[in-house]
């Protein structure tokens, strides 16, 4: 197939710009499923509770949630090059500090530093793929990119307990600051905002530049929030998200090592094998939706999965051979992100889409955050009762249970939209 002139040029060259930039976003989900694998050595090196250990993961995402709309004005002022930069230069001194950390405040600081670095990098990657690739090719590139961003997580599984088994946590995550500090250089040298800064054409001239807004950002703002149909996605993102981090990224390799009394390798391989699931859902569940010309019908199925999946853990005490189950079911309701984000995109005004999806994002992390630090809590009040570790962790898991099932009503109030925007419907 003959590529069109305007992309003929920039077909080499646009595949380092967007390489670098989607191999932090691999970096973003290495640091932020990275806790649960330490939690034991977090535990020997400070005597943290299940609460401080949650606190910790929820640090990165405290950040995140903050940073939502800011990293959408940032990418649009400074550029998505500058704002990567500084991203990863800041999360690298973050892991770098946590690497060093002598006591748990100073363990939060270094955490709370990566969520902030980290953070602005997604919205700079899809910048990036808005002034690279063709703006029918958008979609596909995002579950690209969402795919790899999901390969980081692996990563953050059985390989990132191998390397800590053989140089320890701390030079773990001193390697990993110093490889985010080499992107960030990488980012410098060879990353273009656009292709008209290395003489090439644009490829999308008809594209209309966020910076161009003339409202203000707060009127923006809450004008989205006003309209009442960004909720029912943004709920329904939240609830399912929220399970999904808590388990891939906090407490999910403990569950299975305590509950089921198996090692840590096969622990995290078995978070790896969710992680790789969810990668593949986000690849695929775009196109399936656009296939069906439907949002509702494909937001229900990955609800009820993800209500299947948590209600079985929960209430049935299945066997060892469920967990496989389990982690398909918990994957693929994960990639109802790529669903949410499109309705929130679809029921809002066309000229704020990039703001919509933020306010969607910021559900999600925030549904995140809290659910780690309610089930950190609630594992500490029930080891102080004194039940067993399996059962402290199984009655803490109803939360998502129930976040899950909370999802699935909102999914249910959600207004189809049959892939076009509807905003003055």
């Amino acid at each position: 197939m003959t590529l069109p002139p305007n992309e003929q040029k920039l077909s080499p060259y646009r595949w380092v710009v967007w390489g670098i930039l989607v191999s932090i976003y691999l970096i973003v989900f290495f640091h932020r499923l990275s806790v649960g694998v330490i939690a034991e050595d977090l535990v020997s090196t400070f005597g943290m509770s299940a609460t401080q250990i949650a606190n910790l993961g929820s640090m990165y995402f405290y950040a995140y949630t903050i940073m939502q709309i800011p990293s959408g004005i940032l990418a649009d002022y400074l550029g998505p090059k500058k704002t990567a930069i500084i991203g990863c230069i800041v999360a690298a001194i973050g892991s770098g500090i946590f690497s060093f950390a002598i006591n748990v405040p100073m363990a939060y600081v270094g955490r709370l530093l990566v969520g902030l670095g980290v953070s602005v990098i997604f919205l700079c990657v899809l910048k990036i793929q808005s002034n690279w690739f063709l703006a029918e090719k958008f979609a596909t590139m995002s579950g690209l990119t969402s795919f790899i961003g999901g390969l980081g997580g692996v990563l953050a599984q059985g390989p990132l307990l191998m390397v800590v088994g053989l140089m320890g946590w701390r030079n773990s995550f001193r390697l990993i600051g110093i490889i985010t500090f080499v992107f960030a250089i990488l980012t410098l040298i060879f990353v273009k905002n656009t292709p008209t800064e290395m003489g090439l054409p644009e490829i999308n001239p008809q594209q209309i530049q966020a910076s161009k807004r003339e409202e203000n950002i707060l009127s923006q703002l809450f004008a989205i929030i006003k309209n009442p149909r960004i909720w029912a996605p943004s709920i329904t993102f939240g609830g399912i998200n929220g399970g999904f981090m808590l388990f891939a990224g906090t407490f999910g390799v403990s569950y299975i090592a305590i509950v089921y009394e198996v090692n840590k390798i096969l622990a995290a391989n078995m978070v790896s094998m969710l992680l790789v699931v969810s990668s593949i859902a986000n690849l695929f569940i775009g196109k399936i939706s656009d296939t069906l010309r439907g949002r509702k019908g494909p937001l229900l199925v990955l609800a009820v999965a993800a209500v299947i999946g948590w209600g079985i853990l929960v209430f049935l005490k299945p066997p060892l051979w469920f967990m496989f189950v389990f982690v398909v079911l918990i994957g693929i309701s994960s990639s109802i992100g790529v669903l949410c984000w499109s309705l929130g995109k679809e029921v809002s005004d066309p000229k704020l889409a990039g703001m919509s999806i933020s306010i969607v994002n910021v559900s999600g992390f925030f549904f995140a955050a809290l659910l780690q630090v309610i089930c950190g809590k609630l594992i500490d009040i029930n080891l102080s009762k004194g039940l067993p570790m399996d059962m402290a962790y199984t009655n803490a898991f109803i939360v998502p249970a129930i976040s899950s099932f909370v999802a699935l009503i909102f999914a249910l109030l959600s207004k189809e939209t049959k892939c076009e925007n509807i905003y003055t419907q």
